[in-house]
């Protein structure tokens, strides 16, 4: 009788441990799957930026940099996650950024932009099945940081189908898919303006959405004006003002 309530106060104990650790490890994963999804976005635009402007070496540099960060996200879920479906994900983004690793250390053209907008496809489709496999409910704080977040990744997919388009690869396509990720973005801010800020992230909700209203239109101007340089300085401006509201959700929440 003894040794049954001592397992039962045992399970007691242990239960609630291993659902907290199960939760921090969806978010953990949550979390690396959205920087995935981000990186690989801003790593392809990179490409595409390189492509367009070959003699700027810094942009490679940058690439690299962003590869690595591509790396550790990934390596993050494989220390997590265990299961034999996510580690056949995790080993074919693996086999794709050693590919766009070689694309990259090579002279770049047409052909390999291509390959790499392809592959950051693929990213997208790796990191949502995943992503997909750990629910988690999450707190209106952790919805609006997230929210935000989405926003950010929404950013270097639009820049991505915009320099795309001035490079004349798949015109028709990226101008639609590029207007439909501009709807998305409209939509999530029309969400996130409904909550109650503190005053200091107020302003800078409202500043993200007046610098959105004029960033939008730089991107409507197309096909009848590229601007792809004054598009770059713009995004880095939004994608700055968003950081920050990012950051006081992280700290606080």
């Amino acid at each position: 009788m003894i040794k049954k309530l001592w397992n039962i106060l045992l399970l007691l104990i242990l239960i609630p441990i291993y659902l907290y650790s199960s939760t921090r490890g969806d978010i953990k994963i949550i979390e690396a799957s959205e920087s995935i999804r981000y990186l690989s976005q801003k790593i392809s635009k990179e490409y595409l930026y390189f492509y367009k402007n070959p003699k700027k070496i810094y942009i490679k540099e940058q690439l690299n940099r962003d590869i690595k960060y591509l790396k550790q996200s990934i390596q993050d879920i494989a220390n997590i996650n265990s299961s034999r479906d996510s580690n056949n994900i995790l080993n074919f983004l693996r086999h794709n950024i050693e590919n766009i690793e070689k694309l990259i250390n090579k002279d770049v053209d047409r052909k390999k932009a291509l390959n790499i907008l392809n592959y950051s496809e693929s990213f997208l489709e790796g990191s949502n099945s995943i992503e997909k496999q750990h629910k988690y409910k999450f707190s209106t704080e952790e919805e609006i940081l997230m929210s935000f977040k989405n926003i950010e990744y929404l950013l270097q997919k639009i820049s991505k189908y915009y320099i795309a388009y001035t490079l004349k690869i798949n015109r028709k396509d990226n101008l639609n898919s590029m207007k439909i990720a501009i709807n998305k973005i409209d939509n999530i801010l029309s969400r996130i303006n409904s909550y109650n800020y503190p005053k200091r992230v107020f302003n800078k909700v409202r500043e993200a959405n007046s610098i959105w209203i004029k960033h939008k239109e730089l991107f409507y101007k197309l096909p009848q004006l590229e601007i792809p340089n004054l598009i770059s300085i713009s995004t880095l401006l939004l994608e700055d003002n968003i950081k920050k509201i990012a950051s006081y959700y992280g700290q606080n929440h």
